[in-house]
This record gives structure tokens, sequence and C-alpha cells, in this order.
């Protein structure tokens, strides 16, 4: 639940947030969508708790378990250890090596991709060793961030999949209105230090911001000069 939330980063900082008041459960499905720099990202961290709220109060269920994918997530790899070594540091008692090797291959890594340092993966595979991750948390909300950075498009589609069929909930932010049109969610406008429900899908919304960014229609200027 987030009750009368306001925040902004310190002292006479603008307010990024002013009295939000929603709930998110298993079945929600968001697309958080507005300009850069209102603070999607923001409210996701404030949702998880990386983030404390200035004003109001986010009280999360005791039980909740969240997974948040976001951009700089792929930071904290050791580059010099595979993605199953990596696998099994984090989940050491959950089925060992086969089972690790299982879980990245379900992410399109396959064979030596799997056991060579991670540094010989490209930035698109290193992202697939931290969905493996996340997948294997088994998150009841996943909190994604600009997902599909480094994807390419046949991932982007099987991430679409992957995320219609997960049964918890989920908020998503992404500039990618591909993959925000391919999965079954509301879309949420973050804007004026607001959060409002949109009342269309992604594709109303993508052409209301084609509608408002036309450059106006320059008016022809008459001759005002007088004939003889």
């Amino acid at each position: 639940m987030v009750q009368n939330v306001s925040f902004r980063y310190a002292g006479d900082q603008p307010w990024i947030y002013k009295d939000l008041d929603f709930g998110i459960d298993l079945e929600t499905r968001v697309a958080l969508v507005g300009p850069n720099g209102v603070g999607k990202s923001t409210l996701l961290k404030l949702l998880e708790g990386e983030l404390t709220v200035t004003e109001g109060m986010i009280r999360r269920h005791n039980h909740l378990k969240i997974g948040r994918y976001h951009q700089h997530l792929k930071e904290w790899l050791d580059l010099s250890e595979s993605a199953v070594t990596h696998l099994l540091k984090c989940f050491p008692d959950t089925g060992g090596e086969e089972a690790m090797r299982r879980a990245l291959g379900q992410f399109g890594l396959t064979g030596k991709q799997q056991i060579c340092p991670m540094q010989n993966l490209s930035e698109g595979q290193r992202c697939r060793v931290v969905f493996a991750w996340l997948s294997w948390n088994s998150p009841h909300l996943l909190l994604l961030d600009e997902p599909t950075n480094h994807l390419d498009m046949e991932t982007i589609d099987a991430l679409a999949e992957a995320v219609n069929g997960f049964p918890g909930g989920m908020v998503l932010v992404s500039h990618d209105f591909r993959l925000i049109s391919q999965v079954n969610c509301e879309v949420w406008v973050c804007q004026n230090s607001r959060v409002e429900k949109w009342e269309g899908d992604i594709l109303s919304y993508k052409q209301y911001l084609q509608d408002t960014m036309k450059p106006p229609k320059k008016s022809k200027k008459k001759n005002a000069s007088k004939k003889n």
C-alpha cells in the first residue's frame, strides 16, 4: 500500500512525488511511462525500499518477495567468474551445477557460454544471466527498469511472453513501446509529481505524444503591401 506518499531527495530539493495513494497486488500489471527525469526509476526504488519516503507510508506484506531488474544490475557480476559459478554462489543449496545449467539454458545461454568467464559474454548475454538469477529468486512482484537495454528483437519478444506467463504482479518502466504493447498491462503516467492511470493503451499514449510534439503550423503571411 502506497499511502499519502511524498518524496524528494533532500532539504529544499523539488518534490519528485506528492500525495501518492494507490495499491499493488499480485494481479497488478502496470507500465510506468512519462518524460525522462520525472522519477519512474525512483518510484521503483521507493516500492522496493531502497529509498525511504519523505512523507506518508509504504506498507509491504511481511512475506512479499520483490525481484527488481535495473539497468546497472550487471555491475555486481564478477566478470572473472562463469555464469554457472555465479549462480551456484547465489543459490548454493538448490540443485547443484546441473540445475544452474538448466536455469541458464532456459534464458538462451548454452554450452561454453555457461562456463566461460562472463567478461567473454556480450552485454545481452550478461543480461540473460541476470534474468536467470531473477527467475531463480521466485519473486511475487517484479519491478522491471528498462529491461530491454542490450536485448535483440527476438529476446524482447521472449521477455514479453515470459512476463505474460508470470503469475505475480509487475511494474514495468520502459521506453520500448514494442515491449509494452505486447505485455498485458495498464499504463500509468508519471508527470507533475503525480502518477495517474492513462485511459487507453500504450498505442493511444504514443499517439498523444506524437500529437503534442508536432511543431505548430506556420501561418502564411499575407502581403500587406497595397497596390498603387
